[in-house]
């Protein structure tokens, strides 16, 4: 990919690498990362979003001479910054709006709407998430490109030394399932818990959020805020990944385990079967499905393990950046 000029550059919302869903984070960080003429605008999320978005993003897209524009996540500004890029990782708040505490308003609708009209491109992470914005906004259906996410060998790997660490430091059973996500009730963890009951293996919950986790704060074996090197321990420790959402766009953890050797039991819903491919045990989110499903992974842990490690090595950030960047060109003149 080359330029027009040294000095061309985009915009980018960078302001999930400091607040915000760690999902996000990692998509920008690793966009950063890989894709060097991407300018980030920093800060801490302000309590009003959309005076944010609207008066402090087209100043810095004029004082900085910015070519482009990505939004990362959702919205967007409503006037300059063009060409727009719009990144919108689910709409799982259109489809399941019963799920979050502050439903989205008439007026919240509006300005997702407006965004997604005005944007130029836009990106999502999975041919299951495309289908959902075209549903749901049948106007941008053209201008939807899907850039799958990845994830890093640097990080994830197996990792036999690091598991041992993790049990010692965090004081982890030898044996054990785990959950990897923010605690939200699209996430099904009362279904993980009752498959961790039914089987007698205890659970561990590695997440950030305690969004809709009533009754999950006193839980004994629930981590936050650990380290990649932690969290790299704790897949190789691990008996399996649980992991029966009932609603993603993507689903990091799956391909993160995978990376590490630990084998995945996921739900058929949304784009899970699409990110895992033939590489997990894929069910119905049901209690004796997923036991079922828990022992095959255990009983074939050396099949599902070398399975995982062949998928995870499908998704890379270098690719992500690679597409997002052909995207980049659709729109802006002197991309290529």
């Amino acid at each position: 990919m080359t330029r027009s000029s040294e000095s061309s550059k985009i915009g980018i919302d960078a302001r999930s690498l400091s607040v915000g869903p760690p999902g996000i984070a990692t998509y920008v960080s690793n966009l950063l990362h890989h894709i060097p003429y991407l300018d980030p605008l920093r800060g801490t999320s302000p309590r009003n979003n959309f005076l944010w978005n609207q008066l402090r993003v087209p100043v810095t897209f004029r004082s900085r001479g910015w070519t482009a524009y990505h939004a990362a996540a959702y919205t967007a500004p409503l006037h300059d910054c063009r060409p727009l890029i719009l990144t919108v990782h689910d709409v799982s708040y259109l489809a399941n709006p019963d799920w979050y505490p502050y439903p989205v308003d008439a007026r919240r609708l509006r300005y997702y709407t407006a965004s997604l009209t005005r944007a130029d491109r836009i990106i999502v992470p999975s041919d299951f998430s495309a289908a959902e914005v075209a549903k749901y906004f049948p106007a941008v259906k053209g201008r939807i490109r899907r850039v799958y996410q990845g994830v890093s060998g640097a990080y994830f790997f197996p990792d036999p030394s690091g598991a041992d660490k993790a049990r010692r430091e965090l004081a982890l059973p030898d044996t054990f399932l785990l959950h990897v996500g923010d605690i939200h009730r699209r996430r099904n963890i009362p279904l993980v818990a009752e498959v961790s009951k039914k089987l007698g293996i205890p659970l561990v919950l590695v997440g950030k959020s305690l969004q809709g986790g009533e009754g999950f704060a006193q839980w004994p074996l629930r981590f936050s805020g650990v380290s990649n090197d932690q969290l790299r321990g704790i897949y190789s420790a691990a008996v399996a990944l649980v992991y029966p959402s009932l609603y993603e766009g993507f689903g990091l953890p799956i391909l993160e385990a995978m990376a590490c050797g630990l084998p995945v039991v996921a739900a058929n819903t949304a784009c899970l079967p699409e990110v895992c491919g033939e590489a997990a045990i894929v069910v119905e989110p049901e209690a004796l499905s997923l036991c079922e499903a828990v022992q095959q992974a255990k009983q074939e842990r050396e099949r599902y393990r070398e399975a995982g490690l062949a998928r995870a090595c499908q998704f890379s950030w270098e690719t992500t950046a690679r597409e997002t960047e052909k995207v980049y060109a659709e729109v802006v003149p002197g991309l290529r």
